[in-house]
């Protein structure tokens, strides 16, 4: 569902980073720029501190460029003013001319650094940042934003190390704990993460802060210290509408779907009610089978907001996981007919036909909705699948590869043409073999919450009598899809192969009740 996937804003503007904080532009560089103004002092008072009007400073330090042009200090100062205006590429390049006058120049190159961080150039950002730290490596603020830097390049255990090291001298403001707490989280480090996130606690003012913790505890899975944070703001934050929202989402996520409602509903009655409010108030009705209030739930979101697709599309995906397939393909219908340049509508329809064994049907409607948006892997999967259920094979191979190819870094289309392969009645050949386990372990990379891909891994190792390793993935498989039969009747096998007739005899058991759901569902 998409209002699980909400997602992050720019780095800077999500933390609110100020250009001037990070690379310390209110620094000697600023402070050697004149005035191209004083105010005059006032009769009998102590002379004013000059007044800053970064345009009129920009002005006068083009004329001394003119004037001066190899003088290292008057470009970089020109280069401060204009990044100062976020004027960030034309400061670039002033600044690097500075800088090949004058190697030298930190201030300068801290302040190049910042302007290639903002611009997303983060290599560029990160090598001037470490010559910066190499002349001066007590310089704090080079040290803070090298640590966001290489977060951001996904060097979480530098990132780690060097936010650890700054955060005691800059733990007044949000952004370097919120950075922190990522950098733990991405390394896994769950429990330093939420002691990272408690600092913000002692800000002044602190509910904004602490709503973006909860955010960044939700975005990492941790959902028990999101509903915690959520619940700590829930009075506090000026917006109660989006706390609520974002509690009843990690409660959602958590598979509290009777407390993610009763939050919801308390959202409503307080006149906080939003269309995905409502919307995910309908997925709570879906997961306790409350159907006829799943669909109202769902329409008011629609008559909330008609002009929003993605409310059809959730309510199209609700009622297919419940198998009622002609109502989807009727939802679908209609989203089409309001939305008919949308991709992800025909993907619904064709999604919805391929469910009701309608295949020339899906192959049009996913045909489209590729036509609409090739750089849709939704739509391209659903393609390559529907041809397979058609049992052309040959093309389905064909688009596999193709898709493959195209999208990288899509864990399922990864899984789905190895689970292709696998199904293929081709002889496997070593080659082939290593070919589909190298498509498996690519999308387990990618995604490792699926449990298709830990389950199929788990039979290759059974099979190269790796059984360590095939346990290992087989418990994850049926620790993410506790109904997965097949997982336990992998798992049943595999205990008996070990010499381990009680543990087999247990998944057996739960393989017998898991199947027989499975069966009543296909029904």
């Amino acid at each position: 569902m998409s209002v699980l996937k909400k997602p992050w804003a720019d780095r800077a503007a999500l933390f609110g980073i100020s250009f001037f904080l990070l690379c310390g532009v209110v620094n000697p560089l600023w402070a050697r720029v004149p005035a191209a103004n004083p105010p005059a002092a006032a009769q009998g008072q102590a002379a004013a501190a000059p007044a800053v009007d970064p345009a009129a400073q920009e002005e006068a330090l083009r004329r001394a460029a003119r004037q001066r042009p190899n003088d290292p200090q008057v470009l970089a100062r020109l280069g401060t003013v204009l990044a100062m205006q976020n004027k960030l590429e034309e400061s670039v390049t002033w600044l690097e001319k500075a800088l090949k006058l004058n190697p030298r120049e930190t201030d300068a190159r801290r302040t190049l650094a910042t302007a290639y961080w903002q611009l997303g150039q983060l290599e560029k950002a990160g090598k001037n940042l470490k010559l910066v730290l190499r002349a001066k490596p007590q310089d704090g603020w080079s040290t803070l934003l090298l640590g966001m830097v290489s977060e951001d390049l996904g060097n979480h255990a530098q990132s780690a190390q060097l936010l650890g090291e700054v955060l005691p001298r800059v733990r007044q403001r949000p952004e370097p704990i919120l950075a922190l707490a990522r950098a733990y989280y991405q390394l896994k480090e769950t429990e330093k993460a939420r002691e990272t996130l408690r600092y913000l606690n002692d800000l002044p003012d602190n509910s904004n802060a602490v709503f973006a913790g909860g955010r960044a505890a939700a975005e990492f899975h941790d959902y028990q210290t999101a509903e915690a944070i959520f619940h700590s703001i829930q009075y506090t934050y000026p917006n109660p509408g989006d706390v609520q929202f974002n509690l009843a989402l990690a409660q959602f996520s958590q598979k509290h779907y009777d407390e993610s409602q009763k939050t919801l509903l308390a959202s409503v009655e307080s006149g906080h009610a939003t269309a995905n409010g409502y919307e995910l108030l309908g997925w709570t009705y879906q997961q306790q089978d409350r159907l006829e209030d799943m669909m109202k739930a769902f329409e008011t979101a629609i008559n909330m907001e008609p002009e929003q697709e993605s409310h059809f599309l959730e309510l199209g995906q609700a009622l297919l996981e419940k198998r009622n397939s002609q109502t989807a393909l009727d939802v679908a219908l209609e989203a089409v007919k309001r939305f008919p340049s949308s991709s992800r509508a025909y993907s619904m329809k064709g999604a919805s036909e391929l469910r009701m064994s309608r295949l020339t049907e899906a192959i049009q409607s996913y045909t489209k909705a590729v036509e609409l948006d090739p750089k849709d892997p939704k739509a391209a999967l659903g393609l390559a699948l529907t041809y397979w259920k058609a049992n052309q094979d040959a093309k389905a191979e064909s688009l596999f590869a193709e898709y493959a190819v195209k999208f990288p870094r899509d864990a399922l289309i990864q899984l789905k043409y190895a689970i292709f392969l696998i199904n293929s009645p081709e002889q496997k050949t070593s080659a082939k073999e290593a070919q589909i386990k190298a498509f498996l372990q690519r999308s387990e990379e990618l995604d490792n919450s699926i449990s298709e891909t830990h389950f199929n891994l788990g039979n290759i190792a059974v099979k190269e009598e790796n059984y360590d390793e095939a346990m290992r993935e087989l418990l994850v498989a049926v620790e993410l899809e506790p109904e997965m039969s097949k997982a336990h009747f992998a798992l049943a096998k595999l205990y008996r192969r070990l010499g381990k007739q009680e543990e087999a005899a247990k998944e057996t058991e739960i393989q017998k009740k898991m199947k027989e759901k499975e069966d009543q569902l296909s029904e």
